[in-house]
């Protein structure tokens, strides 16, 4: 059996999860497991399981009903020694072997690191031991339903000081470099741990990044002194200072710094390793999802001077090992001018395919030119499942099939340019420019263009959100045009607040309003209302309206209520609170197609009257104003925007439009959901602007458009037309030939 809560909250039981039932049961057997083989006075469990309010009358029924289900779900458990849960004055204990328990080995494993600090080499491949348990935030699982324990604030500042030690490790051992990356993440996630603004420091000076050292010291100071009047401590003031002087201290003795190449053929005898501990059995090979990227540095013809090609090819190594870190990836390998990088490290994280093929690209624009030395730069990159196996000194091999499919494709990859397999291909989706290369591979040119125009509208929505939020007041911004793909990109650049996404339907008036509030709940199908009524008092708070607001939201999540004529208060008010608790961004998707209510609703919630950093974004085709003329109109904090059509964009929808059709053939039925469903097909005109493809469409020579069988495709064809393009300024010319009498004018 094995406890896992640093990540979801798990329970392994021959390496197979267990039921544990709903947040109440799981809550509970997390807070014993933080507090195992103590005595839980009962009263702190409930504050625990109701953190933000008072416990209810029933609270100590739904308690002995969550142990009761434990017990049960625990039951499977061979022996009597490995686990009890037993009631114990003042409440339970949970008494488990700490071995167990993998909270217990992270901190036994942390200890023994911080042990061996006098062997860096030692304690990084303890620590970094230490860090592999993790799978994510300690019981994220009840953190995303609210749950905020100090328990949990002090496990996270545990496994932040043990990466910060082993960062010493490293640092020690002239590790400065594979330690980069993720020491800049650390500072920006922790702008004010002064140790990791030293450590980077440190690490930056000693790859000669010495302005970048001394930023990190100016930026960190700065936000001390603007938020707590204070000045860095002395340890930092001193490392500046011996930044700024170039301080011997700074640099590592010569014994721990690898040889540089040209001293390669200096004979040394070899240093005494120490050992290192055996890997424990998770460290076997396992099949994990990562994306490689193999890189070659290969020299022009016209060098001849095989000294010279030696030292420049290894500077070139060098520096492609460099920027791999930089960029995000981990290197695995070198051998000879070949490294294979990876991206995605197991098992924190999946692949990271676009990351890898943004770093492939930006190396083979650094060696465009040849660096002025006559080199060349090979590119592969490939996407799938392959056998990883993590070293004692942390460092990751690779084996199996993809990397030899990689090492096979990089063979074939032309100088200066970067093929990707059509794995990876697939899943970097339209944001890279790519042309077949050959059977199986795809080289990609660069990264795929959008139009200039929506840059500049993106650029604008997301200027007024970020003013919106820093203005503390609830804004309406409405978006009229095509801006789905728009929206999809600015939910990529919002980086803090919460981001709700709901899309109006035509058919059920509260679709966009239940979606937002599904959202936010973190509602599953298999929630019951009582779940679902504890989620909303969660978000509500403990002083929040009556339980009468909780009713009337019910509706919006259980199909069994009938709504209520309060829904739509209820949900502004809901929203309203989920602000208070973090700035919040709303983005309600074909609002031209709501009811009244829902429009009413959603200009109130502009109205508000309150600091509160909400901004809804409505995002409608032009047919919104038809409605409502004055929509936004003498609002103090609302915009809106226009958007041109996309380049191509109507194009596109034409040629939908003509594959529900069919060319030559026949069409009947609700034409707007057959164009969604279809792909994409040019017609027999293209707007001035012609295809090779165009000549390879059999078109029969009487009708050069659409035949129709009714009358009334025909009305449905023209109104999905012209409903399609209202947005846009686009001349037809084209004809419909319709099958039958036409209809009376109207």
């Amino acid at each position: 059996m094995m406890f896992r809560v640093l990540g979801p909250l798990e329970v392994l039981i021959d390496s197979r999860p267990i039921r544990l039932g709903g947040i109440k049961q799981r809550a509970t057997l997390g807070f014993l497991l933080l507090k195992a083989n103590q005595v839980v006075p009962t009263s702190q469990l409930l504050s625990a399981l109701w953190p933000d309010k008072d416990p209810p009358a029933s609270a100590r029924k739904v308690l002995q009903n969550a142990v009761w289900s434990l017990r049960a779900a625990l039951s499977v458990t061979k022996g009597t020694d490995m686990l009890r849960l037993s009631t114990q004055a003042p409440g339970y204990i949970l008494q488990v072997d700490p071995a167990y328990v993998d909270l217990f080995r992270f901190h036994q494993l942390a200890e023994r690191g911080r042990d061996e600090k006098a062997q860096p080499d030692r304690a990084a491949a303890i620590l970094r031991e230490a860090l592999a348990t993790w799978r994510g935030t300690a019981l994220s699982d009840l953190v995303e339903n609210g749950i905020s324990w100090p328990e949990l604030a002090a496990v996270e500042n545990a496994r932040l000081d043990t990466q910060q030690d082993w960062f010493d490790a490293e640092l020690a051992c002239g590790r400065h470099q594979s330690v980069l990356g993720e020491l800049k993440a650390m500072v920006e996630a922790h702008p004010l741990r002064e140790r990791a603004c030293g450590q980077l420091m440190l690490a930056l000076y000693r790859c000669g990044r010495h302005a970048d050292a001394l930023a990190v010291y100016s930026g960190l100071r700065t936000s001390l002194v603007e938020d707590l009047g204070l000045e860095p401590g002395p340890a930092l003031q001193k490392l500046q200072h011996a930044i700024l002087t170039h301080d011997p201290s700074l640099t590592l003795d010569p014994a721990t710094v690898p040889a540089p190449a040209r001293d390669v053929a200096v004979m040394r005898p070899p240093r005494p390793i120490p050992p290192i501990p055996a890997p424990r059995a998770p460290s076997d090979p396992r099949r994990a999802h990562l994306t490689l990227a193999m890189v070659r540095v290969r020299t022009c013809a016209d060098a001849t001077d095989p000294v010279r090609v030696d030292y420049e090819l290894a500077a070139a190594t060098r520096m492609v090992r460099s920027g791999i870190e930089e960029l995000g990836g981990t290197v695995a390998t070198s051998i000879g001018s070949a490294t294979l990088a990876l991206f995605g490290r197991p098992p924190t994280r999946g692949g990271d395919e676009e990351r890898a093929v943004r770093a492939a690209l930006t190396l083979r624009d650094c060696f465009a030119d040849g660096m002025g030395r006559g080199l060349v730069m090979q590119v592969a990159v490939a996407t799938g499942e392959t056998l990883v196996l993590t070293e004692p000194n942390s460092r990751l091999t690779v084996s199996g099939a993809l990397v030899d499919r990689c090492h096979q494709m990089l063979s074939a990859v032309p100088e200066g340019t970067v093929w990707v397999c059509p794995r990876t291909r697939e899943l970097i989706g339209d944001g890279f420019d790519a042309l077949p290369a050959a059977e199986g591979a795809w080289e990609i040119r660069g990264v795929g263009g959008h139009d200039p125009e929506r840059d500049s509208d993106l650029a604008l929505i997301h200027g007024l959100l970020e003013r919106a939020l820093r203005r503390n007041t609830p804004h309406l911004v409405t978006v009229l045009g095509d801006s789905d793909d728009l929206l999809d990109r600015l939910t990529g650049l919002v980086n803090g607040p919460r981001v709700l996404d709901g899309r109006t339907a035509s058919d059920d008036p509260l679709r966009a309003a239940a979606e937002l509030v599904t959202e936010l709940c973190a509602v599953a199908p298999e929630d019951t209302p009582e779940v679902i009524r504890d989620r909303l008092r969660t978000i509500l708070g403990a002083d929040g309206p009556a339980e009468s607001v909780v009713s009337a939201l019910l509706p919006l999540l259980c199909p069994e209520h009938s709504t209520q004529p309060g829904t739509l208060a209820a949900w502004q008010l809901l929203l309203e609170q989920a602000a208070r608790a973090q700035p919040l961004v709303v983005l309600l998707r074909d609002l031209h197609l709501a009811g009244d209510d829902l429009l009413d609703a959603v200009e109130e919630l502009a109205d508000l009257n309150a600091p509160l950093p909400l901004v809804v974004v409505a995002a409608a085709r032009s047919a919104l104003l038809k409605r409502r003329p004055s929509w936004g109109g003498g609002k103090p904090h609302a915009a809106c925007i226009t958007l041109d059509p996309p380049q191509s964009g109507t194009i596109n929808r034409l040629r939908h439009l003509m594959a529900s059709a069919s060319i030559g053939g026949r069409c009947d039925g609700e034409l707007p959901d057959q164009r969604r469903r279809s792909a994409p097909l040019t017609p027999p005109w293209d707007l001035g602007r012609p295809e090779p493809r165009l000549a390879a469409l059999d078109v029969p020579p009487l009708t050069h458009g659409i035949r129709l069988s009714t009358p009334d495709s025909a009305d449905t064809l023209c109104r999905a037309v012209f409903e399609d393009v209202a947005d846009d300024t686009l001349a037809l010319a084209s004809t419909v030939r319709l099958d039958g009498p036409c209809p009376p004018p109207r």
